[in-house]
């Protein structure tokens, strides 16, 4: 009889402020400028043997009247504890400049699909992680900066290791 192979998910890692409901890593994206970049903390994915697909979900909103089309451009920055992709830090910070992004790991966007203030705007996908830190990073090219309310702003990071059955 043959296998089937399910998708077991583990617990979601939270990126968002310190002071937001929920929070596992640092990322206060929160009333970030058009035109501007914010990274989270760094976290450790760990040494024990763990899956290399994970589902992302991004999600925030807009202050003013953001352009519809426009985007919040999605990266992770990785690294093995040495040698990261951009030199950049491993905290919870602004971007320095937009050419810090040109060694990230693109893994998509967030499309303003609504010319109006504080609607939410999320996109998801997958994406494969084989280093050991991770962080996450937001450029917004949406035409309106992000608002203040942190529980508004976030990236949930969750393994799906296979399982077969």
């Amino acid at each position: 009889m043959a296998n089937k192979v399910y998708v077991n998910p583990e617990t979601p890692i939270v990126f968002a402020p310190a002071t937001a409901t929920v929070s596992n890593v640092t990322f206060e994206v929160d009333a970030l400028a058009n035109g501007a970049g914010y990274q989270s903390a760094q976290h450790d994915l760990g040494t024990a043997p763990r899956s290399r697909m994970f589902a992302w979900r991004a999600f925030t909103q807009c202050q003013l009247t953001p352009v519809v089309g426009n985007i919040i451009r999605v990266y992770l920055k990785t690294s093995d504890g040495t040698y990261a992709d951009n030199d950049d830090g491993t905290g919870d910070l602004a971007v320095s400049a937009e050419n810090k992004l040109k060694n990230l790991k693109y893994i998509g966007a967030i499309i303003v699909d609504e010319a109006a203030a504080n609607i939410p705007f999320v996109a998801s996908g997958l994406v494969s992680i084989t280093s050991r830190y991770v962080q996450v990073v937001f450029w917004n090219a949406s035409g309106a900066t992000l608002t203040t309310d942190v529980n508004e702003h976030g990236f949930i990071l969750q393994a799906i290791p296979d399982e077969i059955q």
